[in-house]
């Protein structure tokens, strides 16, 4: 799979660490990032500075992962790459 605009991704835990290299990474790489984290304020400044997309998501919960998911794909479409830095 060739990574660019035409790509999507999720980045759980995403504002911090790991997660924020991985989504500067792929964000880099032209592809469109959602971040889901707990952390708004980084994970939404974050976002900003790459072109993303944010989503407050904590997930031990079922319900706030789909929620999360529903905001990304409706930013984005649908992911075709998932990384779970989260936790």
């Amino acid at each position: 799979m060739q990574l660019g605009k035409d790509c999507a991704a999720v980045v759980t835990g995403g504002a911090s660490g790991l997660g924020e290299a991985t989504s500067r990474a792929l964000a880099a790489k032209g592809v469109r990032v959602a971040i889901l984290d707990l952390n708004a304020g980084r994970g939404e400044a974050v976002a900003k500075e790459i072109g993303g997309t944010f989503a407050s998501c904590d997930v031990t919960s079922e319900a706030s992962v789909d929620a999360a998911l529903a905001a990304a794909r409706k930013a984005h479409g649908q992911e075709r790459i998932l990384v779970n830095c989260a936790g």
